[in-house]
């Protein structure tokens, strides 16, 4: 409890310290339709991560979050967020925004039983790409997320923001809108594929549960 309110207390500093660099302008790469769109999705992570739409308090919110969001067994972030609300969200949004970020990908289990699913994914758009490209000028960062949705297609791995941003405050400028939108669509992306099929989410905690009786076993066994 301790380590996370000193490690609170180090990030909202380095924010303090480093401050706010600049904005991105979305008019290059959103319609105004699409950009209104993308303050709502930012609007509703922000909502039901921290019970605020104040977007001054977009960057302590999500700071103050984070020793619960890296918590995986915790579960932070599937408890915070609805998914009826964030279906309801989806309904919200025109169909080019949503394109522009997501598609339905299909998803096979290389493991006993197999199941074929599908999952939220990244749409491969190369607006979109750019618009992420273009918030590595104020936030180095971003440029280590930008080439995985370049070269792989697909969104880095979940912890991505939680780790780098905890090791390298000084490279993100969280209070730039842009990135503040990156962040909201990479979680609720998370959300939704923790979500999305309940059968798939069933198996991966089964999975788990059977590797940790595994490793649990082969621990007592060492002993």
């Amino acid at each position: 409890m301790l380590k996370n309110i000193i490690l609170i207390l180090h990030l909202n500093l380095c924010l303090l310290v480093f401050g706010q660099k600049g904005q991105t302008d979305f008019s290059g790469f959103f319609s105004a339709s699409e950009i209104e769109d993308l303050n709502l999705i930012v609007d509703f992570f922000q909502m039901e991560l921290c019970g605020s739409e104040d977007r001054t308090r977009f960057s302590s919110c999500f700071v103050n979050s984070i020793p619960s969001l890296l918590d995986y067994e915790q579960n932070y972030l599937e408890e915070k967020i609805s998914w009826r609300k964030q279906k309801k969200l989806y309904t919200k949004i025109s169909n080019s925004t949503f394109q522009k970020i997501w598609s339905l990908c299909k998803v096979w289990r290389t493991i006993e039983p197999k199941y074929e699913y599908k999952e939220i994914c990244f749409s491969y758009n190369e607006t979109f790409i750019d618009f992420v490209k273009s918030l590595e000028e104020d936030s180095p960062l971003i440029k280590a997320y930008s080439q995985k949705l370049e070269n792989l297609g697909t969104f880095p791995f979940w912890r991505f923001f939680l780790i780098n941003i905890i090791e390298y405050p000084e490279s993100i400028d969280l209070e730039n809108r842009g990135v503040q939108t990156l962040i909201a669509i990479h979680f609720l992306t998370l959300n939704d594929q923790a979500k999305r099929d309940k059968k798939a989410k069933r198996l991966e905690n089964r999975d788990l549960r059977k590797k940790k009786r595994n490793l649990k076993r082969n621990n007592k066994q060492k002993n």
